[in-house]
C-alpha cells in the first residue's frame, strides 16, 4: 500500500469506527429502553409488571444465543453485510414493538430486536482488527465499550422526555428508524478491510 493510500486508510478508519460506535450505543439503548417506559407500556397493553421481565427475556436470550452465529456469519457473509442485515431485523422488531396491540406481539418485536442487535459486537471486533494496528486494538475496544454507557444514559432521562412528548409507541418506532438509518450508513460507508476501500 502506497503512502497516499495508507494515509487515506488511516483517515477513513475513523469514519468506520464512529459509525460502528454509534451502533454500539444503539445496542445499549435498545437493551434498556423498555424498562424506562414500562409503566406506560403496562397501562397501554393492560398487563402487569411481569411485562418487563418477559420483554427482558425476549431480548437477552436471543442476544446471547446469537453470539456464536455472529462469528460464523461474519466469516461467511462478511461483517459489514452481517451488521446491515441484522440491524434491519432490529428495525422491524422495534417497529413491531411500537405498533403491538398485545403483549404477545410486543414479545415478538422484542425478540427480533434482540436477534438484530446481537450481530453488532463480534462483527465490529473483526472490522476493527482489520483497520487498526494490534497495538491500537485494545484501546479502540475500550473506547467502544465505554461508549455503550452513553446508550444506557440516553435510555434514561432523554427517552423519558421523548416518550412524554410523542408517546412510548412512537418512541420505539423512532428508535427503529434510527436503527435502519444506521444500517444504511454501515452498508454505504463501512468496509470489512482496507483492501475493500476502493
Amino acid at each position: 500500500m502506497t503512502d497516499d493510500l495508507l494515509g487515506k486508510a488511516k483517515r477513513y478508519r475513523w469514519y468506520i469506527f464512529w459509525i460502528l460506535a454509534l451502533g454500539y450505543v444503539l445496542v445499549y439503548f435498545h437493551r434498556l429502553c423498555p424498562a424506562v417506559v414500562a409503566v406506560e407500556m403496562m397501562k397501554d397493553l393492560n398487563t402487569t409488571g411481569a411485562l418487563t421481565g418477559f420483554l427482558g427475556a425476549a431480548y437477552f436470550y436471543p442476544y446471547a444465543a446469537m453470539q456464536l452465529p455472529a462469528g460464523l456469519l461474519s466469516d461467511s457473509w462478511g461483517p459489514r453485510n452481517t451488521i446491515t442485515l441484522f440491524f434491519i431485523v432490529a428495525f422491524i422488531g422495534s417497529v413491531i414493538l411500537g405498533l403491538a396491540p398485545s403483549v404477545s406481539l410486543a414479545i415478538v418485536g422484542r425478540t427480533l430486536v434482540g436477534l438484530g442487535v446481537a450481530m453488532l459486537f463480534v462483527p465490529t471486533m473483526k472490522i476493527l482488527a482489520e483497520w487498526f494496528h494490534i497495538k491500537e486494538f485494545a484501546t479502540m475496544t475500550g473506547i467502544l465499550m465505554a461508549l455503550g454507557g452513553v446508550g444506557s444514559l440516553f435510555a434514561a432521562t432523554p427517552l423519558v422526555w421523548v416518550s412524554n412528548w410523542i408517546g412510548w409507541r412512537q418512541s420505539f418506532i423512532l428508535v427503529g428508524i434510527i436503527t435502519v438509518v444506521l444500517a444504511i450508513l454501515v452498508y454505504l460507508i463501512v468496509r470489512d478491510r482496507p483492501a475493500s476501500m476502493g
